[in-house]
Order: C-alpha cells, then structure tokens, then sequence
C-alpha cells in the first residue's frame, strides 16, 4: 500500500439515537394507588413478558385484577 500511496478507507458503523414521543400524554390518576376500595374487576392490569426455552422466544400475558390481585387469566405460546 505504501509503494502505490495507497490508503485504506472505512468507516465505523455510527448509531443515531431516535426518540419517539410515546407514553408522554397527560393521564388522570383515577386509581391513586387505592386497590383495596375498588369493586372486584373494576381495574384489571397485565403484564407481557417474553422468555428464551431453547433457543427460541417465547411469551406469557398475566391478567391481574387489582382488587384482591388475583390472576384472572393468562395466555402463553410463541405467537
């Protein structure tokens, strides 16, 4: 590379942050951290998790009712 003056060109892969404006809205709190003065199914909160078995992901949604936080249904699988 030197007998021709030759250099080498290259370039480091660069990252550029993107931030999306989401989950920024105003929301009442009606709830108030408050769950023992609720009626039974009246706030209902889930909780989405994906896990690796094998190599592969997959998910579990947990429905949790706030008022005795009981599981009050679930859903696992791949898709």
């Amino acid at each position: 590379m030197k007998k021709y003056s030759l250099v080498s060109n290259y370039t480091i892969k660069q990252y550029k942050v993107y931030r999306v404006k989401c989950n920024e809205e105003k929301v009442e709190n009606i709830v108030d951290r408050e769950f023992n003065l609720r009626e039974n199914l009246e706030v209902v909160v889930s909780d989405l998790t994906y896990i690796n078995v094998k190599g592969k992901w997959n998910y579990i949604c947990v429905l949790l009712d706030l008022h005795n936080r009981e599981i009050i249904g679930y859903a696992a699988g791949k898709k």
